[in-house]
């Protein structure tokens, strides 16, 4: 039986990793080690977890607060497993999820990555609406998140996840990395993962600043240039079709505009009518 190695990084997380830890802990696969990496966590109750935690299927290493990407791969360089799965402190998974995704990789070696449906829970809660996978959407953007299972020898060959991308996103580079090596992509029809969605957290700081976002995603495309250049016909197709639904959209935005003022003002005046109805 092939081991899967969880790789769980942790920044001050002490609120939800109990949770986290047992949902790995509860999988139907059985070889699984979870590796977790203290990332310089600030908080008590998180080292006091940390600290006590003891069970033989789970490490604890500490680094000086390196990051996602850097706490990752040294949590990876630390593995033994032939299959890698992060998992966030504050995330969940299904007691199936490790058993089906290792099925995939099984099945056809050519399958580099494996995720799933998922849902929201926390601030926002349902069924996260990210497209169906199809690689013409992976040029345009990042349809994939990190919690989906690869293998190690991939990692090694790629040389892990990228560091320098301190804004988020090294996981779309590391993806469009695996698919430089003309892996194929499994996507379960199953939610599988759970995803909570916090007031603030590093991805809503990403998205709040366009300057950060536009730079981001320059970077991206530096980092895998020829590889947009090879499917440059692919990439070509899908951002006209971005572009196409974009205006679509604002001029659907322009049309409601006069609509929207007026609802806008007339709740203004149900607002004044009711005050003076209350006075």
């Amino acid at each position: 039986m092939c081991k899967v190695s969880v790789i769980m990084p942790c920044f001050n997380d002490g609120e939800y990793i109990k949770e986290s830890i047992d949902s790995v802990l509860n999988q139907t696969y059985e070889e699984v080690e979870l590796i977790i990496i203290n990332d310089g966590s600030t908080d008590e109750l998180t080292n006091n977890i940390l600290n006590n935690l003891s069970h033989p299927k789970i490490k604890v290493f500490k680094t000086s607060n390196i990051g996602p990407s850097a706490a990752r791969n040294f949590g990876i360089s630390k593995s033994t497993g032939s299959y890698i799965l992060p998992v966030d402190a504050d995330d969940l998974i299904h007691s199936l999820y490790i058993e089906e995704c290792v099925k995939q990789l099984k099945q056809n070696d050519n399958v580099g990555i494996v995720y799933c449906y998922a849902e929201l829970f926390g601030e926002q809660t349902g069924r996260w609406d990210l497209p169906e996978y199809s690689f013409e959407k992976m040029l345009l953007d990042n349809i994939i998140f990190v919690t989906s299972m690869f293998r190690k020898k991939d990692w090694e060959i790629i040389g892990g996840f990228n560091e320098n991308l301190v804004h988020g996103m090294e996981d779309y580079d590391f993806w469009l990395s695996i698919l430089e090596l003309e892996r194929k992509v499994v996507q379960l029809k199953e939610v599988y993962f759970y995803y909570r969605i916090k007031k603030i957290s590093r991805t809503t700081k990403f998205s709040d600043d366009p300057r950060i976002v536009k730079e981001t995603y320059k970077t991206l495309y530096l980092n895998h240039s020829e590889f947009y250049q090879r499917y440059s016909n692919e990439y070509a197709m899908v951002l006209r079709d971005a572009l196409i639904e974009q205006i679509y959209i604002n001029k659907k935005l322009t049309d409601l505009g006069p609509i929207l003022n007026k609802v806008k003002r007339m709740g203004k005046v149900k607002r004044f009518i009711k005050k003076i109805l209350i006075r």
